[in-house]
């Protein structure tokens, strides 16, 4: 008997080990499209729904849900309430507490709903979606967003409205204060220094009283003083009137949105029959009356918004006016010196001269009724106490 030579034994060995660790090639997997009435092949009634509800657009809706989802799994196929079918095509997470994956429409035209039940596959017998803001504006169609876009532009206004209607900042108390005392002084050159280093509405109104002083009159600084703020409380308007803009057209959008989703709406239940065309309908109007919705919650806001800050800017242009009035008081008796050519003194002082004269004539008036009574021969009646001292004005 001959010998089986080393090297061959060593080399079926070999072999053996070889095709023993070898892992085995996977079978090459076709992917067909696919096609849900050659699927449901088990249960007549969702063949025969789904070829009443005809092929779907493949459209895709992402679906969050707070229930056990763990064997849900890609292609999993779902149908709702209004007999449209659901396919599965991404999972983003799954859990025993929930988790979000998308649907893509395989069949039919409804909308996806919050329920659904499970036609094939090994995922929950039935789903029920949480639905979140964001999905409220999904569903609510493309009439969102104008009326998204006035959210955030009455946002931004209200803000800017907070920022800008400081009475701090459009009434400086050190303006009003060392401004009076500069004025009473007669020192234009610092009034002006101060009013140009100041912001806000009565900033802008002490830089016109004093532009141009020395070739203006008073009748001139009054005119000067009315434009400039009238300028500024317009450009001071601008947020508060568009805000106001905002709280009617918003609404109007919202119902331009929901009659457009309901027209829609309509034309989807025209090709349905049966019972399923009722819960179509209910569910259409439902998502598009989203629209109307999301239009209130911006309208009534920028309402509130602008009827507030309406008031507090008419409460400071008020205010502003009265320190004007005072201010343009001081700047009158200015040009009267000027006019003059002579110092005068201030109102204060004025205001006892007046009295003194008042009083001299007084007594004058006094002496005068006395010394007639002593000419006269018949004796007149006594006088009332207190009435001969009154000043005849």
């Amino acid at each position: 008997m001959r010998s089986i030579p080393l090297s061959l034994i060593l080399l079926a060995f070999l072999a053996i080990f070889a095709g023993i660790g070898a892992p085995a090639l996977p079978a090459a997997v076709e992917e067909k499209p696919l096609d849900l009435t050659k699927v449901i092949v088990d249960d007549d009634k969702a063949k025969a729904e789904a070829e009443d509800a005809g092929a779907g657009d493949k459209k895709e809706f992402p679906v969050n849900t707070d229930e056990n989802i763990t064997t849900l799994a890609e292609g999993d196929i779902y149908r709702n309430d209004q007999k449209t079918f659901f396919k599965v095509v991404r999972i983003s997470s799954k859990g025993q507490n929930g988790g979000s994956f998308v649907l893509q429409r395989t069949n039919g035209t409804a909308e996806p709903g919050q329920r659904f039940q499970r036609v094939q596959g090994a995922g929950p017998a039935t789903i029920a979606a949480s639905l979140t803001l964001l999905d409220l504006y999904i569903q609510g169609g493309p009439a969102l967003h104008p009326i998204a876009l006035l959210g955030v532009v009455t946002l931004v206004m209200t803000i800017n409205c907070i920022w800008i209607f400081r009475r701090r900042r459009q009434i400086d108390q050190d303006l009003e204060q060392r401004g009076l005392k500069l004025l009473k002084a007669g020192d234009i050159e610092g009034f002006t220094d101060l009013a140009y280093a100041r912001k806000g509405l009565f900033a802008v109104v002490c830089r016109a009283m004093v532009a141009h002083w020395h070739s203006s009159n008073l009748e001139d600084i009054k005119e000067r003083v009315s434009v400039a703020a009238s300028a500024q409380i317009n450009r001071l308007r601008f947020p508060v009137r568009l805000l106001n803009v905002i709280s009617v057209a918003a609404p109007l959008l919202g119902l331009l949105g929901t009659i457009i989703g309901m027209v829609i709406v309509f034309e989807g239940v025209a090709s349905t029959t049966g019972a399923a065309k009722a819960s179509i309908l209910a569910a259409g109007i439902r998502v598009k009356l989203f629209s109307t919705a999301f239009a209130l919650f911006v309208a009534i806001p920028s309402l509130f918004s602008f009827f507030f800050f309406n008031s507090y800017l008419n409460s400071m242009i008020a205010e502003v006016e009265i320190l004007s009035e005072r201010f343009i008081h001081r700047i009158a008796t200015l040009k009267r010196r000027e006019a003059v050519g002579e110092g005068a003194q201030d109102d204060d002082e004025e205001d006892d001269e007046d009295t003194d004269v008042v009083a001299t004539s007084a007594e004058k008036e006094t002496e005068k009724a006395k010394a007639g009574r002593e000419d006269d021969d018949e004796d007149p009646p006594a006088p009332r106490p207190g009435k001969a001292a009154r000043p005849n004005r």
